[in-house]
């Protein structure tokens, strides 16, 4: 079954402490998502495995590994899982310790421990090896947004926003600048101030969503659709062009069909591009992925 090269969403979020010798330059953050439940991973492999296993299988057996690494976990052993890496537990000390071995003892090892962790060692094996840097290879890196962080005093009261800018909008609205010579917000009124940084023309372009699952799928296949926060999502899936009264997208949806899939976000009034992706059953006949 052919493997979709998903992008890995990166931004860049500027340093904006004034006592840091770094600011005011930009570093680069992974766009948080929405975390993949544990049925919903399941769906995911058992997609991804075809006809080879159920999904309900795999929740079964998913749920078997989850239930028996906290229990080797409870017991002080760890698990390596190869090709991924090692879960160990650790202990973290109550604060101080103890001055001696006779007050260890007197204490008591429940009083000495405050707590158990788990931690996760990636595989450094050749060949399988995922520490960070080998990692990024399997990564198809992409940028996403601009992060800016601003504050305002309300009522007395220092508080900070947000503003997320698409940097496909960014670079759009820089290259208009150069080529008219104007640092100019598009208002629609002429005007050749410059933005404030919520009124600029940037800001005002909304990313369209990102179309996420397996296709082509045996059975189901598990769909997700994710667009700039505060976005509101609208999608089909029998082709046509989604509007403002099309089904509002919540959560992750099945389908059991060869569909396409289309979807629009809509912020502050505005409107995205239409993000389009057809899902085939592979018992159909082959379609096209936009």
């Amino acid at each position: 079954m052919a493997k979709e090269n998903i992008a890995f969403l990166v931004n860049l979020r500027k340093n904006i402490v004034p006592d840091s010798d770094m600011f005011g330059r930009y570093y680069p953050e992974a766009e948080s998502k929405e975390t993949l439940s544990t049925k919903g991973f399941a769906k995911h492999v058992a997609d991804h495995g075809g006809t080879l296993v159920s999904y309900e299988l795999m929740q079964l057996v998913m749920a078997a590994i989850v239930k028996c690494l906290k229990e080797m976990m409870s017991q002080g052993q760890p698990v390596k899982l190869d090709g991924l890496g090692t879960f160990r537990p650790t202990v973290t000390s109550v604060t101080g310790g103890a001055a001696s071995i006779e007050e260890a003892l007197r204490k008591g090892v429940n009083n000495l421990v405050e707590g158990v962790n788990f931690i996760f060692i990636p595989e450094n094996v050749q060949g399988e090896e995922i520490t960070s840097k080998k990692f990024k290879e399997q990564c198809s890196l992409q940028f996403a947004y601009l992060v800016e962080t601003f504050y305002k005093v309300i009522g007395g009261k220092k508080k900070s926003y947000t503003l997320r800018t698409p940097l496909s909008a960014w670079e759009v609205a820089q290259s208009d600048d150069e080529g008219s010579g104007e640092n100019s917000g598009s208002n629609g009124n002429g005007s050749s101030e410059g933005g404030t940084g919520e009124n600029d023309s940037q800001t005002q372009t909304v990313m369209a969503p990102q179309i996420t699952g397996t296709t082509p799928f045996a059975e189901t296949t598990s769909v997700s659709i994710q667009a700039e926060q505060g976005a509101e999502i609208r999608y089909t899936t029998d082709g046509s062009t989604p509007t403002a009264e099309s089904t509002l997208y919540s959560a992750a949806f099945t389908l059991s069909d060869t569909s396409v899939v289309k979807a629009i976000a809509i912020m502050g009034g505005q409107t995205s591009e239409v993000a389009s992706k057809t899902f085939t059953k592979s018992d159909d006949d082959t379609g096209e992925n936009d």
